[in-house]
This record gives structure tokens, C-alpha cells and sequence, in this order.
């Protein structure tokens, strides 16, 4: 039996949120500067763009890194290994041809939105590879890594947009990451090399078994937020658009704290950990700790959202701090889902997770309909959906949890 100890779990833990609790700050900070660079419609386009090629990669995802984290240690011998590989790169290089080939034929493949597409598609070799590495949770090397990665990108795209030079700073920067991302990565040991083979056709067939419910999972919340910024292009334009980014941003922001504690961290344990009460322990704790300072977080931003933004932002965004308040929903419930999503997915309880997923969109999509039949305004609306989806998928998800556990 594999057990992670508490004391290996909180000395992993401190050292994540640390980091991310840096990279958070750099972002905010950096993000202040460049929200008096660029105008909301430039930030509206950036964040329709960056939507459509993430709902792209995840749909031709198998979710590889929750795989190899979740396989148990008897069966991830050097043949697993070489498959988990191989299909890694075989998505990662089908799903950029499939991307650019889409953009050249519909006339929106400039130079920018490649690039941006190439960049996506290389984190996403990399992140994924990196879960080769990340079940023998080397926190350390991890933390680092992904801070200075994180905060070099940050102060290139505010060095460059101070100089002037536009709204490509947005995707100069997730281009830059990417390659610091990956030049790191091979410097500090944290990318795996397997011999390339030929999978055979039951071995595709036993494969796309054993992802279909992380890649239903996986296709459901990497698209959503990503869907909501499409939607809110599509009924408001770009300006609504990069509000409503921003908005997001800051409602984000408290999960940046608790992610590599509540999905990483979380994940791991759970899926190393064989006693099912102890699982459900740790579980437990972790949701006590976590519930009470994201309420009360929740409810000082929709009470203070509307002095604090503009005052930070400057009056052209007054429309976020509206966007925010409405979005508390987030901040209090997000977190909290991730959790138990972490639990599921380490249990294999796909089917119980897919339901809270389907809860979520159930959420979101109300608002958007009201929105759409002009009940509400699409952007306010959308926010408020978001809150919905996160709190009905986190009480739907966490009742069938604990029926059954």
C-alpha cells in the first residue's frame, strides 16, 4: 500500500502555494499595468482567441497527466509508460495540425493566432509530460520551476507593453512562457523521454476506455470557462468580452491559492492513498479548512467589489467591478468543487463527477438564456451564471459523494 504522510503532504503544499502564491501576486500586479495599455475590445480579443484554441486542444486531449498520476504502481511498468508517451505527443502534434489547419482554411490564420495556437500546443506537451515526474512529488523542483517561468513571462509583457507595443504583448507572453516553460522543464529533469512505438489497435481501444471519463471531465472544464468568454463575445462583442475577462481574472484568484493544494496535492494523495477511510478523512479536513475564508472572501467582494476595481483599474473598467461582485459565487464554491472533483477522479467515481459537470453548465446555460432573451445584460448575466454553476456543481457533486462513501 502506497501512503503519502501528512508531514510529506503539508511541506508539498507549502511550497506550491508559496509559489503560486508569488505568481498570483506578480500577475495581479502586472496585470495593473497593463490594464492602463490596453483597452478593454484588446483584451476581449486576446481572450476569444486564447478561448477557442484551449476548447480545440481539449477536445483532442486523453488527459494523460491525470492518467499516469492515478495509475497504481503494479501497473505503470516501462510498456505503460512508452503508451502514455507516445499517445502524449501523437495528440499534441494532431490537435496543432487540426488547429492551424482551421485557422488557414477560415481565413484567421495570421502569424499571432499561430503563434499562440504553437504555444498552447507546447505547454501542453510539456504540462502533461510532467506528471511523469510529479507522482514521486518533487515539490520542490516543481515550485520553482513554475514560478520563474510564471513571473518572467509577467514582466516581459509588462516591459513590452510600457515600450507600446500593442495588444500582442498578450500572446508575446503566453509564447514566452512557453519556451521558458520548456527550457527549464529539460534543465531541471522534469521531462520524460520514452522510445516512441506503435500502439496497437486493442491497446487505442483500452486506452480510450480508461480516459473517457477523465476526457468527458477534462473536455466539460477546461471548455467552460473558455464557452463563457465565447458567449460573452457572441452576445455583448469584444468589449463585454474584456470586461468580463478581467472580472474573471480576479474571481480566479483565490483559486490560484488553494489549486496546487486542492487539485495537485489533492489528487496525488487521494490516488496514492489506498484506505478508503483515510482518504475520506483527509478529504474531510481538507474542505473545513478551505469552506470558512472562501465565504467569507466571497462575501467581501460582492460588497467591495464596486469601490475597489475601478479604483485599481482605473474608470474604464467600472463594468468589471459589477462583473466581480456578481461572481462571488465563484470565489466561495470553486475551490471547494475542485476538491471533490480530486476525490472522484482518484476513486474513479467519473460518473458522479460528470453529473456535478452536468449541473455546472445547467447553471451557466439558465443565465445565458436569460441573457439571450434579453431579460438581463449578457455580461451580468454570464456573471451571476458562473456563481450558479460552481455552487450548484459543488452541492450536487458533494451529496452523491457522501451518499456513497
Amino acid at each position: 500500500m502506497t501512503t503519502i504522510s501528512s508531514r510529506e503532504l503539508r511541506i508539498g503544499g507549502a511550497l506550491l502555494v508559496s509559489g503560486q502564491v508569488m505568481q498570483a501576486l506578480v500577475a495581479f500586479a502586472a496585470n495593473l499595468v497593463l490594464v492602463r495599455f490596453l483597452v478593454p475590445e484588446e483584451f476581449g480579443r486576446f481572450a476569444v482567441i486564447l478561448a477557442g484554441a484551449s476548447i480545440g486542444y481539449s477536445l483532442l486531449s486523453f488527459q494523460i497527466d491525470a492518467l499516469v498520476i492515478r495509475a497504481p504502481e503494479a501497473r505503470f511498468d516501462d510498456r505503460a509508460k512508452d503508451r502514455y508517451f507516445t499517445a502524449l505527443t501523437m495528440e499534441t502534434l494532431i490537435a496543432w495540425t487540426v488547429l492551424v489547419g482551421w485557422l488557414i482554411v477560415s481565413g484567421n490564420g495570421d502569424p499571432w493566432t499561430i503563434g499562440l495556437v504553437t504555444a498552447l500546443g507546447l505547454r501542453h506537451w510539456v504540462d502533461h509530460n510532467r506528471a511523469f515526474v510529479e507522482r514521486e512529488m518533487p515539490y520542490r523542483r516543481l515550485a520553482l520551476l513554475e514560478t520563474v517561468s510564471a513571473i518572467s513571462a509577467h514582466c516581459v509583457a509588462v516591459g513590452l507593453a510600457v515600450l507600446g507595443c500593442g495588444w500582442g504583448v498578450l500572446i508575446i507572453r503566453e509564447i514566452f512562457l512557453a519556451l521558458v516553460n520548456l527550457i527549464l522543464s529539460v534543465a531541471m529533469q522534469t521531462v520524460t523521454y520514452r522510445p516512441l512505438r506503435k500502439i496497437s489497435v486493442s491497446e487505442w481501444r483500452s486506452l480510450v476506455v480508461e480516459a473517457r471519463g477523465l476526457w468527458l471531465d477534462g473536455v466539460l472544464e477546461n471548455s467552460f470557462q473558455r464557452l463563457t468568454i465565447l458567449l460573452v463575445g457572441g452576445l455583448g462583442g469584444e468589449r463585454s468580452a474584456g470586461l468580463f475577462f478581467q472580472a474573471q481574472r480576479l474571481a480566479l484568484v483565490p483559486h490560484q491559492f488553494l489549486a496546487p493544494v486542492v487539485s495537485r496535492i489533492a489528487t496525488n494523495w487521494f490516488g496514492r492513498t489506498e484506505d478508503p477511510k483515510q482518504r475520506r478523512g483527509g478529504r474531510t479536513r481538507l474542505l473545513g479548512i478551505t469552506a470558512i475564508p472562501l465565504f467569507f472572501g466571497a462575501v467581501a467582494t460582492y460588497f467591495l467589489a464596486d469601490p475597489i476595481v475601478p479604483w485599481l483599474f482605473g474608470s474604464p473598467w467600472q463594468r468589471s467591478a459589477d462583473l466581480f461582485a456578481a461572481m462571488a459565487g465563484v470565489i466561495a464554491f470553486l475551490s471547494l468543487f475542485e476538491l471533490i472533483r480530486s476525490y472522484s477522479v482518484a476513486i474513479g467515481a467519473m460518473g458522479r463527477l460528470i453529473v456535478g459537470r452536468l449541473a455546472q453548465y445547467t447553471g451557466l446555460l439558465l443565465f445565458a438564456g436569460l441573457a439571450a432573451a434579453g431579460f438581463i445584460d449578457a455580461d451580468l448575466g454570464l456573471a451571476y451564471g458562473l456563481s450558479a454553476a460552481y455552487a450548484a456543481a459543488f452541492i450536487l457533486l458533494a451529496v452523491l459523494v457522501w451518499r456513497r462513501s
